[in-house]
């Protein structure tokens, strides 16, 4: 059981934001089913009758991938879309973001989004068996948690961090007994977590993270929509027929006031010169295979991935679609962190390959 009293302390936290979320897939081919509801959701819910932007803006993430759409958004919003019709799956759980303040544990080594909390949230909830759902935007990275998974989670983590949540007029500090948690590190000597899940680097595509005033959201939302939903094909097919879409990545975050969106680079010149934030740093995409819902029922994908990246401190932006993980590296350190990956893998397949047997 966790208790709750009023947060005063400035100390380094995590903070449970107050949204309930679900997670969704829509098929590429049923998509235009689905189109007025998504874009409703995206654009059209957040504006009161005078068009005046609001205040409170929710939580909605959108992923375009060649295979699906994926997306995150809160349980109200799921009204708006037939549930039952074909080409559309729904996860079953209820996930609560939670957000980490780097904090004191910064050290000299600067790093930019998840892998500023890999060896402190990640790691410490893999090893306890929680699996995790993250979600890097411009600004923030969100841990999605099951909601069935809160009070292990809150006992994990309270070993390193004062725990909040939001509350209708202030946070909530959750109390919690991390003695009650059998502490176990993965890492023993230099034997550290196995990468067990295949993983693609052939996306050749440049990607930015960037980001825009809320208010440059609806004058921008025809170039979005162009760029979420009508994907340049290389006019290839499959062998089923349907058409494939070359390396195609897309996100948009609408979270409070807080606008993310990563794409292609050669896509930039679509959008008016100031409407974006960008800062100049570019991304390739590391692709993590997660068939057959695994990814939601497996803990410890993520932290396979962003241990080793974290360990070598180079950033690491990561998001999640409803089949893959999508673990965005810089340009620059790209070649090192695919070989120090694929090292990791082939050490694992010639393990599994060739088993170690005790003496008799």
């Amino acid at each position: 059981m966790v208790n709750m009293k009023a947060s005063m302390d400035e100390r380094m936290e995590i903070n449970i934001l107050d949204y309930r979320l679900r997670v969704m897939t829509i098929s590429k081919s049923a998509i235009g089913k689905f189109t007025h509801s998504l874009l409703d959701v995206l654009f059209l819910k957040h504006y009161s009758n005078n068009n005046n932007y609001k205040e409170h803006h929710g939580f909605v993430s959108i992923t375009a991938t060649q295979e699906e759409y994926s997306i995150i958004m809160e349980e109200e919003a799921f009204n708006a879309f037939d549930l039952k019709s074909e080409g559309l799956v729904v996860n079953k759980e209820t996930w609560l973001p939670l957000v980490a303040s780097a904090g004191p544990m910064v050290t000299e080594h600067t790093t930019a989004g998840i892998s500023k909390i890999a060896n402190s949230v990640l790691i410490p909830l893999a090893d306890q068996g929680i699996s995790v759902y993250p979600l890097s935007t411009y600004r923030t990275d969100y841990v999605l948690i099951k909601e069935t998974d809160f009070n292990k989670a809150c006992e994990v983590l309270a070993e390193n961090f004062r725990i909040t949540k939001e509350g209708i007029l202030d946070s909530l500090e959750i109390i919690v007994d991390p003695s009650r948690i059998k502490r176990t590190s993965h890492i023993d000597g230099h034997i550290s977590r196995p990468i067990t899940h295949s993983f693609d680097c052939n996306n050749k595509s440049t990607y930015c993270i960037t980001s825009m005033d809320s208010e440059s959201l609806r004058s921008q939302a025809l170039i979005i929509i162009d760029m979420l939903l009508y994907a340049e094909s290389d006019g290839s097919h499959t062998a089923d027929g349907k058409q494939k879409y070359k390396g195609y990545f897309f996100n948009l975050s609408i979270i409070n006031q807080d606008i993310s969106l990563v794409f292609d680079v050669t896509l930039l010149h679509r959008f008016p010169p100031k409407v974006l934030f960008n800062n100049g740093e570019y991304w390739h995409i590391i692709k993590i295979d997660m068939p057959d819902d695994v990814g939601f029922r497996e803990a410890g994908i993520v932290a396979q991935i962003s241990e080793p990246i974290a360990s070598a401190h180079i950033s690491e932006y990561y998001i999640s679609s409803f089949t893959c993980g999508h673990a965005l590296v810089p340009v620059e350190q790209f070649q090192e962190v695919r070989g120090m990956l694929e090292k990791k893998r082939g050490e694992y397949k010639t393990s599994e390959a060739c088993p170690q047997t005790s003496a008799a």
